[in-house]
């Protein structure tokens, strides 16, 4: 059988998340998860312990105190990358605990 028609896997990809903002959604949020290290660094995502988000809120858990003072800081900055990473702006406050 001849194939017709050839599309890259990404094309294909961002027309299912057009047709489902919902899917969408979840696609980038799970992008931001998994992008958590280079978004942040590698010594911050050492210390990160739980990343969670509700109601366009993203929640990020850290063991150490003196890092979570240095995030609360940079606090824009993240938010900033964070969207731009996730290709629209899905989160408008980043909580650090």
């Amino acid at each position: 059988m001849k194939r017709q028609g050839n599309e890259q896997i990404g094309s294909l990809i961002n027309v299912v998340l057009e047709a489902n903002p919902k899917l969408a959604e979840n696609y980038r949020k799970h992008r931001i998860i998994s992008l958590w290290s280079e978004i942040s660094g590698e010594y911050v995502a050492k210390y990160t312990e739980d990343i969670s988000f509700d109601r366009r809120k993203m929640f990020v858990k850290i063991k150490s105190a003196i890092i979570r003072n240095e995030m609360m800081m940079m606090r824009h900055q993240l938010l900033q990358r964070i969207n731009d990473t996730a290709g629209a702006c899905i989160i408008d406050e980043l909580i650090i605990r």
